[in-house]
């Protein structure tokens, strides 16, 4: 039996274990950027048991993915973290391949699993300690339960519960997967059997949500809003910026999704997939937010994945005029895939690149430090990297942003006091903060310890030791 799946799913193996080895091969890239540290502290606060400030405003749902790269984090560090992604990524290649498996035919669902896993963005995603590919995947899931309800006349019920749970979880691991809810939703009334999907999949699912933001959010509603407008407004740049950056990522798959729209049997299906791949763009470009475009759009791959599978099969007919047996249209979509392996290959070079690798400035407060230094970073946030990486090595020690250690003493009669070390860092930095951290310097009478070069996907930026004359 093992050797007859085995045989019947060769294909989709070879797709996953090629994945496995060019994700799990670099897992090392970098170091750990803010948003991975600030998800293994959290999960091990909630593991722990311990209150966990701010929650709702960092990632949505905290006991969703932080706990995963908690848990990945006691067994292999940074690494074990990361390793959780791979799963997720692997397992949602699996989903899109049996989506499309549902409506479209098994060549063409292999071709869909493949542009999916050949995307830059995916295999980044997927080596991340972040909760985009978790949401992702989870996004993934409500679309297969969807599609196999309308397939399933004994068990649609629970496919759609199923999808209404998935898509659930989906919105509240990262928010922004929440606008494709309403586009899920429609598509699956479009079902002739809407007083099941009545029943199992809406009412479910926003019974759901109704008790997550009456019980979670609606309590944190002011600080939440806050923090989410601010974070959109400080991204915005053109729109003609905008979509010259989201449409990076994803411009090969929309070009052959294009041309899937003229396919002969599956034209109608390449454009409803297409259609529903655009909120998240759409969401980005009509906010003018650029804040994790390059991240959110996997949400989008989910459906354009199986519409640039249509594509390609389409070109293939044209160019060898509809020929299928002969050598010419395996020889064309040969010529094609290699060019989009190439090209996600070149995304996730940049990707890799996209944030600081601060390893160089760990390895000198490991060697250089104390336990119970105080240490403050020029931004509202970045020092979760070396909570992270150094509480191990200095369980006393203090790492704090320079607007948290400055609020301590605004409004109050306590004395500014200065902490051992500043980190002035090009990357995590804002205005504000920089001027704030060079008062502190002056006025501390600091001097330069050391400085460390990060090069980075479009140049490079420093990162600055400042100490105290007293250390």
């Amino acid at each position: 039996m093992t050797s007859l799946l085995v045989s019947r799913n060769k294909y989709l193996i070879a797709i996953l274990f090629y994945g496995l080895f060019v994700i799990g091969a670099t897992l090392n890239f970098n170091s750990p950027y803010h948003d991975e540290a600030l998800n293994i502290l959290m999960g091990r606060q909630i593991l722990a048991a311990e209150p966990i400030p701010g929650a709702a405003q960092n990632t949505g749902s905290v006991a969703v993915q932080p706990i995963f790269a908690a848990v990945g984090d006691s067994i292999g560090g940074i690494w074990g973290a990361r390793a959780v992604g791979i799963v997720f990524g692997l397992a949602l290649t699996v989903i899109i391949y049996l989506s499309a498996l549902t409506i479209l035919p098994k060549t063409l669902s292999l071709f869909a699993a493949a542009i999916f896993l050949f995307s830059g963005t995916t295999m980044y995603l997927a080596k991340l300690a972040t909760y985009d590919i978790v949401a992702a995947f989870f996004l993934g899931l409500s679309f297969l339960g969807i599609l196999r309800a309308e397939k399933s006349a004994k068990h649609g019920g629970l496919w759609l519960l199923t999808a209404a749970a998935a898509l659930f979880l989906a919105a509240i691991t990262k928010y922004v997967a929440a606008i494709y809810a309403l586009p899920l939703l429609l598509f699956a009334l479009v079902m002739k059997r809407r007083l099941l999907v009545l029943s199992s999949l809406i009412l479910p699912f926003l019974t759901l949500l109704g008790l997550y933001l009456w019980f979670a959010l609606y309590p944190v509603v002011d600080s939440l809003m806050g923090s989410m407008l601010s974070v959109y407004t400080e991204s915005r740049v053109s729109t003609l910026q905008l979509a010259s950056w989201a449409f990076r990522w994803v411009a090969m798959p929309y070009l052959l999704a294009f041309f899937g729209f003229f396919h002969e049997k599956y034209g109608r299906t390449a454009l409803i997939l297409t259609a529903l791949s655009t909120p998240v763009i759409l969401f980005h470009l009509l906010t003018g937010a650029e804040q994790s475009v390059n991240k959110n759009v996997i949400f989008s791959m989910i459906f354009l994945a199986p519409a640039a599978a249509i594509g390609i099969d389409h070109l293939g007919n044209i160019f060898s005029f509809n020929a299928s047996s002969s050598w010419v249209k395996p020889f064309f979509t040969t010529t094609l895939f290699l060019v989009l392996w190439a090209f996600g290959l070149s995304q996730l070079q940049w990707l890799q690149k996209q944030y600081p690798n601060l390893e160089p400035v760990v390895s000198y407060f490991q060697k250089n430090g104390r336990d119970g230094m105080t240490v403050v970073i020029d931004s509202d946030f970045g020092d979760a990297v070396y909570t992270y990486s150094l509480t191990n090595h200095f369980p006393n020690a203090r790492f704090s942003s320079i607007s948290e250690h400055d609020r301590s003493y605004q409004d109050s009669s306590l004395h500014r006091t200065f902490p051992d070390y500043i980190i002035l860092d090009d990357y995590y930095t804002k205005k504000p903060y920089r001027l704030k951290a060079l008062t502190y310097i002056r006025e501390g009478h600091y001097f330069r310890l050391d400085s460390f070069e990060a090069n980075m996907s479009w140049g490079k930026k420093n990162i600055t030791i400042y100490s105290r004359r007293s250390q």
